[in-house]
């Protein structure tokens, strides 16, 4: 099940790219102020999830009346609005009895401590084979506990820059078809070592061997 969570950023995605990544989702959840984007491209989604606290009230108004399924929380919890959105997608894959495949978009512009909390929390379900979708990039994280392989050349043209972080001690990747490549190379957390490489054939690969990555590739 392809599930696409439209978050709260004060700084969203465009309207094109959130439309693009809808029309590629099986399930779409509004993330509080996610349904803000969602009205603008009158796009009404599965689920509306959050504390009322983001989304203006035109928009918040417009989704209660047309979700088939709406959540609300208290606005005084102990868990983001993207937590709480990551657990409806769960619980509808497991309804389902479907694989989850998430994406997030509209979550991390505007707050450098969004960005790095929401790199985090993404982290904590690599089983869900999960990716952030920006405007200026996509990122995938990658683990032998979900997707452990990004097939980056048939994503990206050959000149487009590539970067892969460890977000967890003993990280070992490797790269193939970069113009700099590794060899079952371990990363210190955050270590700035594998940034701003660079694609150089199309079939470049990246291979999460140990831990988890957060793979980037830059849009031109």
């Amino acid at each position: 099940m392809h599930a696409l969570i439209v978050d709260g950023s004060p700084e969203p995605s465009s309207l094109e790219l959130v439309e693009r990544l809808v029309r590629a989702s099986d399930y779409v959840i509004a993330a509080d102020r996610g349904a803000v984007l969602l009205h603008e491209l009158g796009i009404v989604p599965d689920v509306f999830c959050g504390d009322d606290d983001s989304a203006d009230g035109a928009s918040s108004a417009w989704a209660h009346a047309g979700v088939r399924t709406d959540i609300r929380y208290p606005s005084e919890k102990y868990a983001t609005d993207l937590a709480l959105a990551i657990d409806c997608a769960r619980h509808e894959a497991a309804r389902r009895n479907a694989r989850l495949e998430l994406t997030v978009t509209c979550a991390t512009g505007g707050r450098l401590d969004h960005q790095l909390a929401v790199v985090g929390l993404l982290a904590q379900h690599v089983d869900a084979l999960p990716r952030l979708v920006e405007d200026g990039y996509e990122c995938r994280f990658l683990s032998p506990l979900g997707r452990d392989v990004w097939e980056v050349g048939k994503d990206a043209q050959v000149g487009a820059t590539f970067s892969v972080l460890a977000l967890r001690e003993g990280t070992v990747v490797s790269e193939r078809g970069m113009r700099w490549e590794l060899d079952h190379h371990e990363l210190a957390l955050l270590e700035d070592r594998g940034v701003s490489n660079i694609v150089a054939s199309a079939d470049a690969l990246v291979t999460c061997e140990e831990g988890i990555a957060a793979a980037f590739l830059l849009c031109s």
